[in-house]
């Protein structure tokens, strides 16, 4: 027959359980900050230039909505210089400011969905992977030849 449980025992078990509970919460506020990462915000892309007799600006334009509409982002403001763009996916959305001229570009964080845990430094890992997807649709619409008129 088995013996209860001494007082001392008892104070072993409850101190154990509690110290593997504190673990358990540090490792899970450890995870949560793992998808954060540093806002990507690239800055100052330049932009090749058009061929001769090419308007630089309307062209960088329009490659810019070409990419925003690839990836599902819509057209919020459309400005001389600047787009602003917004995309939603299930619980999380994001909105950003494009400046351009025919020489560079910009995407720059305006607003999140609080799910982003946007920090004004860190931001989650979704977001940087939209933005630098984003960006690369960018740079390979200023890629393709200009269409003959």
């Amino acid at each position: 027959m088995r013996k209860p449980p001494s007082q001392m025992e008892r104070t072993m078990t409850l101190t154990l359980t509690l110290r593997l509970l504190a673990l358990g919460v540090t490792l899970s506020m450890l995870g949560c900050g793992a998808n954060l990462a540093p806002v990507l915000a690239p800055a100052h892309v330049p932009v090749v230039g058009p061929p001769p007799g090419v308007d630089g600006t309307a062209r960088v334009h329009e490659a810019i909505v070409r990419a925003l509409r690839s990836h599902s982002w819509a057209v919020v403001q459309d400005a001389p210089g600047v787009i602003t763009a917004r995309v939603e996916r299930d619980k999380f959305f994001a909105v950003v400011d494009i400046p351009y001229t025919a020489a560079e570009y910009s995407i720059v964080h305006k607003e999140s969905a609080p799910a982003f845990k946007f920090d004004g430094q860190h931001i989650h890992k979704h977001y940087n992977n939209w933005v630098r997807g984003l960006s690369a649709s960018i740079n390979a619409e200023l890629l393709k030849p200009i269409p003959a008129a």
